[in-house]
Formats: structure tokens, C-alpha cells, sequence
């Protein structure tokens, strides 16, 4: 639910940031996410279609944490790295 309205807010910016000249530069959009996660398939789905819509106005990154990695599907994408990078 908090992921998702980190979305929501994100995607409001982007919004309102493309209103502005295209001589900006890219907004960068992050998001922390695990094949384990049931939540994350649909924000993975936003940052897919916040990339295509806004398309060079945007990077998009997605980190794989490995804090799901409990429930019993081990991410293999994910790194401790990313789950530093996103407590910090």
C-alpha cells in the first residue's frame, strides 16, 4: 500500500515535471521490488507504463531487495545491496 502511493506521488511529479521545458533534465523514478513481493507486479506494471508514456523524460530503475526472500521464493535478482541502497 505505501509502495503504491510512493507511486502515485512519483507519478504526480512526473506529470507536472513534463509541463516544463524539454530541455530539463530526466526525472529518475526508483523503485524497490521482489519477485516474492504480491504488491510489486502492479508497480512494476507503472514504472513499465511511466517509461512508456513519458519515455526519454524518464530512467527508470528497479532494485530487487531480498527482504521477501523469507516467504519461500528466493528473488534471484535480488541483492543486499539494493535493500541498503533503499533503507539509506
Amino acid at each position: 500500500m505505501i509502495r503504491t502511493s510512493y507511486i502515485f506521488i512519483l507519478f504526480f511529479t512526473l506529470v507536472f515535471q513534463s509541463e516544463l521545458s524539454a530541455q530539463e533534465p530526466p526525472t529518475v523514478i526508483e523503485l524497490f521490488t521482489s519477485q516474492g513481493c504480491s504488491s510489486c507486479p502492479p508497480a512494476d506494471a507503472v514504472l513499465e507504463q511511466l517509461k512508456t508514456e513519458f519515455g526519454d523524460d524518464v530512467i527508470t530503475l528497479s532494485y530487487h531487495v531480498d527482504y521477501w526472500d523469507y516467504i519461500g521464493w528466493k528473488d534471484p535478482f535480488a541483492t543486499k545491496g539494493f535493500t541498503q541502497k533503499q533503507y539509506n
